[in-house]
């Protein structure tokens, strides 16, 4: 009886990540093609340009699609795989970071990037009861590289804040 039970939990979950795999992989192509749309105005011929990481991310997520769906196709499944849905986790987790993101976009713009992206992962390492020194670390060491990543590196062009930019006190913006 629990063999059949647990043969059941296995087919819902390979259907699932049949179905979560090619959405991912779809999801993974469209946003690859639209980053063709990104400008390399700014870029110089040698640099990475702001196209590579976009791209790369989706290249990872289609791969990621691949797999889950190569997993489903063979009944194949982790150990502890639940295909279950867990409101409270749901309610707990992803939401508070759904709408952190929303208020990074908006911070972006009001306030420019570094504070943007110090607020945001301050906030998630509250939400994720990280303890100190690790919740300074993580926001300042994070944002240092992100900003050296995406605006030195790759040469993204950073959009002024709206209400105001603490870059600008220091002559870096």
């Amino acid at each position: 009886m629990t063999e059949n039970v647990q043969m059941d939990v296995a087919r819902k979950t390979a259907r699932h990540n049949i179905v979560a795999g090619a959405a991912l992989v779809a999801l993974a192509a469209f946003f690859f093609w639209k980053s063709f749309n990104i400008s390399l105005d700014f870029v110089d011929e040698e640099g990475v340009g702001p196209r590579f990481f976009p791209q790369a991310i989706c290249v990872a997520l289609g791969l990621i699609g691949l797999i889950l769906i190569v997993f489903g196709i063979r009944n194949q499944t982790a150990p502890a795989d639940k295909s279950s849905f867990e409101a409270k986790r749901f309610f707990s987790d992803a939401v508070p970071l759904f709408l952190m993101g929303l208020a990074f976009v908006w911070m972006f713009g009001a306030f420019g990037y570094v504070t943007a992206c110090f607020v945001t992962l301050f906030c998630a390492g509250l939400l994720f009861a990280v303890r100190l020194p690790a919740l300074i670390l993580l926001p300042v060491i994070g944002t240092i590289v992100l900003y050296l990543l995406f605006f030195k590196l790759m040469t993204v062009f950073e959009p002024a804040a709206t209400i105001f930019n603490p870059l600008s006190l220091i002559g870096l913006q």
